[in-house]
């Protein structure tokens, strides 16, 4: 009897985890499909809009160049917005695999750094680099590692208005094994506390000084913690309001298979 009701109980725990990987699987392939249908037109909108303002700047009169600018602005956010969603429906599906690859650290930053160096200056904000030994080689996806770390390095600027930011990295113990720990520090705003514990939820924002603060689509961070985690490794953060933040992504230098 008793056997015969472990049973059952078994038995209907895993019909309600196959109907939860089909409910998350639906939602994917819902978000995926919608996501790619809208891409396209919003893409055009976004590009033609810009086209416009620069052939035709000098023949809109004031009122017409702001609404162009609006269009603009609201089409490149949702255009981020799309490419976020689609992200995120690629993490959560099946067929998501890492590829691991050996990748010497200090050249990945630096190519990292590179790529965020003309972002930085226009806020007039100097990228420093902390590296504390070369030549170190880590196994991980490039690719998705990279995402990660421009997406980090990309808030730092954003939300940093004099000052500057340093990347840098340096080894570790990471899960009883040798590792190191990827860092990226501001001297930017800070979070609030409150933001703080909500901040790896989907579509949670800081709520904004002014107007003219940068907003995003609140869906950055929650892909950095789910890319790093399918990657193995680990996200964590230290920040204070009005000192600045610095954020480290942990990882271990060899990959462990099973």
């Amino acid at each position: 009897m008793v056997l015969l009701s472990l049973s059952e109980f078994v038995r209907s725990k895993n019909e309600e985890f196959v109907q939860t990987r089909l409910e998350t699987k639906a939602k994917g392939d819902f978000l995926r499909n919608v996501s790619r249908e809208f891409l396209t037109p919003v893409h055009l909108i976004l590009a033609n809009s810009k086209r416009l303002l620069a052939s035709q700047s000098k023949r809109l009169d004031e009122g017409t160049r702001q609404h162009v600018a609006t269009v603009i602005k609201q089409s490149g956010h949702l255009h981020n917005l799309i490419n976020d969603l689609l992200e995120m429906a690629q993490l959560e599906s099946d067929s998501f695999e890492p590829e691991f690859e050996l990748v010497e650290m200090s050249h990945f930053l630096n190519e990292v750094r590179d790529m965020m160096l003309p972002s930085a200056m226009e806020k007039e904000l100097v990228i420093n680099t902390d590296f504390a030994c070369v030549n170190l080689l880590v196994q991980t996806d490039q690719t998705r590692l990279q995402h990660a770390s421009l997406n980090i390095i990309m808030n730092a600027i954003n939300f940093t208005d004099n000052g500057e930011i340093v990347i840098g990295y340096k080894a570790i113990y990471f899960k009883r094994r040798l590792g190191i720990e990827i860092f990226v520090r501001d001297t930017g705003r800070g979070m609030s506390e409150e933001f703080q514990q909500r901040m790896f939820e989907e579509f949670a924002r800081e709520h904004p000084d002014s107007e003219s603060d940068p907003q995003g689509t609140g869906l950055g961070m929650v892909i950095v913690k789910r890319m790093v985690e399918k990657l193995g490794d680990e996200v964590q953060f230290d920040s204070r309001r009005k000192k600045g933040s610095e954020f480290f992504i942990r990882l271990p230098l060899r990959q462990q298979y099973s």
